[in-house]
């Protein structure tokens, strides 16, 4: 399940397994938190663990094929009218300019061949045609079917139209991701129980959450200046008219995530005084020195990307979202958080050592913090300044509501 949409995540299907073992494996009133919800990994696996959970996830996207995953069909016979529904798109192709508006048909047309782009507005279309508790399943369908298409690489994980792969047709992309489906589905639907909730908008308020009841939090939330999960999306939130234009993508989605690049929107960035007022004072003064190294650095730099502006909005929200955490959490509950530290202009920002201390402040404790593996070797450029410590990490930060 956990390959039928993914994307670049902070932690392995496994990664969850061992969390939810150390925690005591699964009980009636077992109930794993994952406030970066993503694409479901965390929920998918403690479904399979047997083990109730709640997720949030304010992009879009993100909570659609999570939603698509925890709901699948079980029934094969569902898998024929999701397929039925698409070859009619194959059949009826549509004007694609008639489904979407100009900056996002333009973008679209780099990306999918011109003989194939009628097909995929019908298959858009039709999806209002889909049953509505499959419509979801059809959208990551077709989501999986679209990439197969697609004639650009995948850099990192962001589109490249400049960029060229094989692509394949709409009706052999289609076979090919069903038959995967159903044979997946063939070897789950007899044991599955959906027992998780996933909630649409951002952890910073888990207001649907009483407190003291979660036993298990396991989560990764976005690194700082790592990816811009609007952009990675563009193709999908184009495609399904999420948005229409830039400006749309920012507004309908940027604005809801964690800000964690420079591609943020500006008024969050320059609330520096609200953010700043979130973080504990024991953390303030670490974070006026970066904050202050990092505008002298920007001086310096032709580029002049405003790293400088992302961290108190970054730390204030995720402190925030860690006090919700604790407020949720059971005595005895535990916190699992994959993080990764940053080199922004060469100044090297120890995110783990800071949100160990921000968790301390707020009450978290013994926490402990162990590093995975070492990231970022394949981004080294000569002209790009990396940390004065050796190459970056990812890092497990653990600890437990006393």
């Amino acid at each position: 399940m956990h390959r039928w949409y993914s994307f670049i995540a902070g932690f392995s299907p496994e990664f969850v397994s061992v969390c939810i073992h150390r925690a005591g494996g699964s009980s009636q009133d077992s109930l794993l938190l994952d406030p970066f919800a993503g694409c479901g990994t965390s929920l998918v696996e403690a479904n399979l663990h047997g083990v109730t959970s709640i997720g949030f996830e304010p992009h879009p996207f993100f909570a659609d094929m999570a939603t698509a995953k925890l709901t699948f069909p079980t029934d094969q016979t569902q898998c024929d009218t999701i397929e039925g529904i698409a070859t009619r798109a194959f059949e009826e192709p549509v004007n694609p300019e008639d489904v979407w508006e100009t900056h996002a048909l333009t973008f679209l047309r780099k990306l999918v061949p011109s003989s194939e782009l009628p097909v995929f507005a019908s298959a858009c279309i039709l999806e209002a045609t889909v049953p509505s508790d499959l419509r979801l399943f059809y959208r990551m369908t077709i989501s999986q079917v679209l990439e197969r298409c697609c004639l650009s690489q995948t850099d990192g994980i962001y589109k490249a139209p400049s960029t060229s792969k094989r692509s394949d047709p709409f009706l052999y992309g289609l076979k090919a991701v069903l038959g995967q489906l159903r044979t997946d589905i063939g070897l789950l639907a007899s044991n599955w129980t959906n027992r998780a909730t996933l909630i649409r908008h951002t952890s910073e308020h888990m207001t649907e959450v009483p407190s003291d009841t979660c036993t298990l939090c396991v989560t990764s939330p976005p690194y700082l200046n790592n990816f811009d999960f609007a952009e990675m999306t563009r193709m999908e939130l184009y495609f399904w008219r999420y948005a229409g234009d830039w400006r749309g993508i920012t507004e309908t989605v940027r604005r809801n995530l964690l800000v964690n690049t420079t591609t943020a929107p500006t008024d969050l960035k320059l609330a520096q005084k609200e953010f700043r007022a979130l973080v504990p004072p024991t953390s303030v003064s670490t974070l006026e020195n970066t904050v202050s190294l990092l505008a002298s650095r920007r001086s310096e730099r032709a580029g002049k990307k405003d790293y400088h502006l992302l961290v108190f909005p970054y730390f204030g929200q995720l402190t925030t979202i860690l006090r919700e955490t604790f407020r949720v959490l059971k005595a005895g509950g535990e916190l699992h958080l994959v993080v990764a530290d940053s080199a922004l202009y060469g100044i090297h920002i120890q995110t783990e050592a800071i949100l160990a201390g921000i968790a301390t402040a707020i009450g978290f404790a013994p926490i402990t913090v162990q590093r995975l593996r070492s990231r970022g070797d394949r981004w080294v450029l000569h002209k790009r300044q990396g940390p004065p410590i050796g190459p970056l990490g990812e890092f497990h930060i653990e600890a437990v509501k006393p």
